[in-house]
């Protein structure tokens, strides 16, 4: 059987990493993976003793602590040198859902030219339920998206310009061409995904996202109060080097790829009886009305 490697970045968040752990060997086949949980030096204590505790616990799952905190891409970066293997980075604040590692792996070998996959999510523009605004994808829990998903879920994948690194399956020979993240540039944080998938597309290889698998992100858990600082310095680099990105996102967000998805999901949920601010309310309507006539 294939063996994947799982990468996960991990500085403090002691529940939300425990929850992650836990959902990936509740909804994932243990011949099928290797969990490497990468401790970024965290100054939280009980963070190391988590990581020993799974990783005396299961075979398949190794702890890596950091002597020195490396920064997330750097981080990640330690990762892909000691997996061999095709990986998935995830973040310590995602739930997985059944079979997510399975379809994800089939999603990036149906074609020998992707190299990256995403999942759907509630998380970001890219893949986003069940629409694009994650403030109103927050109204509703982790259950009732999964069930609304698993009833709308469609096969095959979309061609996206860019991915999310929240969870995103990379091909070992993609890492091999490619290369790492810059982490000397993108230091702490945010943005060395994109750069990584730019340089990707550079070389005429794909970026995909997978329509039969959903993975549940809080988001911006380890960064904090940090997280926007980091996106506007990001968005400037990339912007630098890459002045083609915002427009090939916006054509891609308007050609609504994930409509009948969305249209099955906002009709199964509870869309309006949720409680949410008027300009909330306002923004709910919109997306209701663009994804549903």
């Amino acid at each position: 059987m294939v063996k994947i490697d799982i990468l996960l970045p991990i500085y403090n968040s002691y529940e939300e990493t425990k929850n992650c752990i836990e959902s990936i060997l509740q909804h994932t086949d243990s011949e099928m993976y290797n969990l490497f949980l990468l401790d970024d030096k965290s100054p939280d204590s009980n963070i190391q003793e988590l990581t020993s505790f799974y990783a005396n616990k299961y075979s398949h799952i190794k702890a890596v602590r950091n002597e020195v905190n490396l920064g997330f891409p750097g981080n990640v970066n330690n990762g892909f040198q000691v997996s061999e293997n095709d990986v998935v980075v995830i973040n310590s604040d995602t739930l997985v859902t059944e079979n997510w590692l399975k379809s994800l792996y089939e999603s990036a070998t149906s074609d020998d030219s992707i190299v990256a996959v995403n999942p759907m999510s509630n998380y970001g523009i890219i893949s986003g339920l069940p629409v694009t605004n994650n403030e109103i994808n927050d109204l509703f829990s982790y259950e009732e998206l999964v069930s609304a998903f698993e009833k709308n879920k469609q096969s095959g994948v979309v061609e996206s310009p860019l991915l999310i690194g929240f969870c995103m399956y990379m091909k070992r020979s993609a890492l091999n061409e490619v290369g790492l993240f810059d982490a000397a540039t993108f230091k702490r944080g945010y943005g060395e995904e994109s750069d990584w998938c730019m340089r990707a597309r550079q070389r005429g290889l794909k970026l995909v996202v997978a329509k039969d698998t959903y993975v549940h992100h809080i988001g911006g858990v380890s960064f904090g109060e940090e997280k926007e600082k980091l996106r506007r310095q990001s968005k400037e680099i990339l912007l630098q080097r890459y002045p083609e990105i915002d427009k090939e996102l916006e054509s891609y967000v308007l050609k609504n790829h994930f409509k009948d998805i969305r249209k099955g999901m906002l009709r199964e949920l509870s869309y309006f009886s949720k409680p949410a601010s008027f300009k909330n309310k306002l923004k709910m309507i919109k997306h209701y009305i663009n994804n549903t006539l």
